[in-house]
């Protein structure tokens, strides 16, 4: 057999960490609330059927031929709609279409991470950005999440500690809105601290947005990219989590002199205009722009705010007296934390023998911590069987204080 260990790029020959893939099977028997997924009995499948056979009627000979790498125009204007209708004014040069969010994060990235060079993350954060980041060999530092979101006189700490040192920051990641793993939403306040904070250092900030519109309760504060247009923030956004995850359609608003530079980057020759064309044709319905999209989202934030309630209703009933717990306003997650002495990553084994899964929190982190954590997703499970995975754990987590 062929030692393909010296052939190996940098990036690819160092150890990584274990990683949770998404896809991966569950044992039989066992409920997950590891991924999340979005409920597959939401997917408008009858609705797409009828919708693809149209569009490819009307405009197959574009839909199935390779198309602009930022995206076919039709969809572009789809988007600069859409957020417009969100109070984020941008034009076609400020926007290229991805393969889902994360090829946003890693475009992102290559523009503008060296390696060595230093990015600020959250801890915890998204496993995926990490693996990004690890894959880019950037130096990662952490700033703490609380339950306003990231800590943003810590970020600032952390910046003069560099700027002292000599080094500037690169990037600074952040999911403010829903966070994953967390489920908190950054405040208004430290949103303004964030952008001042990341201007006063002249560090890019990438806001990883993927779930701002499935807020079940409260007021929307104001993106990051809103508060600071044209200027120094990147925004990732996606279609996975409020159309089709098999999409895997997404888009990044981006300074418009920066798109000429991600455009070089993105080397896919763009992203399926098949699905572009379908996303555009499905969100029109009869009455506007976006009109049947923004119902059927209005539709999922039912379905998921009945899942997020039932999973906190089960906590509530069934959590051991010393284990918390986040309640997101919207979003797929809940951050649990087990009592002083419990590693979540121990567990796991006695509550995969009891029926249920879940995602250890040090998956979440940088460098380590987390072993008191574990993140639950409740998007892709009904109601009954939440509640019967949250019992399950209740009661392995009982055995094991």
């Amino acid at each position: 057999m062929t030692d393909f260990q010296p052939l190996l790029a940098r990036r690819a020959a160092r150890a990584a960490p274990a990683l949770f893939r998404a896809g991966a099977a569950s044992p039989p028997g066992v409920i997950p609330l590891t991924y999340g997924f979005p409920d597959p009995g939401s997917f408008p499948i009858d609705e797409l059927v009828e919708t693809a056979g149209r569009m490819l009627q009307r405009s197959g000979r574009d839909a199935l031929q390779y198309g602009p790498i930022a995206g076919p125009p039709a969809f572009v204007e789809l988007l600069v709609a859409k957020l417009g209708a969100e109070g984020i004014g941008v034009t076609a040069d400020n926007l290229l279409v991805t393969v889902g969010g994360s090829q946003g994060i890693d475009l992102v990235t290559h523009l503008l991470v060296d390696p060595g060079d230093a990015v600020v993350v959250e801890a915890p954060t998204f496993i995926g950005a990490l693996q990004t980041f690890r894959n880019a060999e950037a130096d990662l530092h952490e700033v703490p999440v609380d339950d306003q979101g990231m800590d943003t006189a810590a970020l600032a700490v952390l910046l003069e500690r560099l700027q002292r040192e000599g080094r500037r920051a690169k990037l600074i990641y952040t999911i403010p809105t829903f966070h994953n793993p967390g489920g908190v939403t950054l405040s208004r306040e430290r949103r303004t601290e964030l952008v001042a904070v990341a201007r006063r250092f002249g560090t890019p900030v990438l806001e990883d947005d993927a779930y701002s519109e499935l807020r079940y309760d409260g007021d929307a504060p104001p993106s990051l990219y809103a508060l600071d247009p044209e200027a120094l923030v990147f925004q990732v956004r996606t279609f996975s989590k409020i159309l089709a995850a098999g999409l895997r359609l997404g888009y990044l608003v981006a300074p418009r002199a920066l798109l000429p530079r991600l455009l070089q980057l993105k080397v896919d020759v763009g992203t399926s205009p098949f699905a572009c064309y379908l996303a555009t044709a499905f969100a029109g319905g009869d009455g506007g722009a976006t009109s049947r999209l923004a119902a059927h989202i209005a539709d999922l934030r039912g379905i998921y705010r009945a899942r997020r309630d039932a999973m906190m209703d089960a906590l509530a009933e069934y959590a051991p007296p010393d284990v918390s717990w986040t309640r997101p306003d919207g979003g797929f997650f809940t951050w649990v934390t087990l009592p002083e002495g419990m590693d979540a990553a121990a567990l796991l084994g006695p509550a995969t023998a009891a029926g249920v899964s879940y995602i250890p929190g040090a998956s979440y982190f940088a460098h380590g911590d987390g072993r008191r954590n574990l993140r639950l997703a409740f998007s892709f499970l009904p109601p009954d069987e939440l509640v019967e995975g949250i019992r399950r754990l209740g009661q392995t987590i009982d055995a094991a204080r």
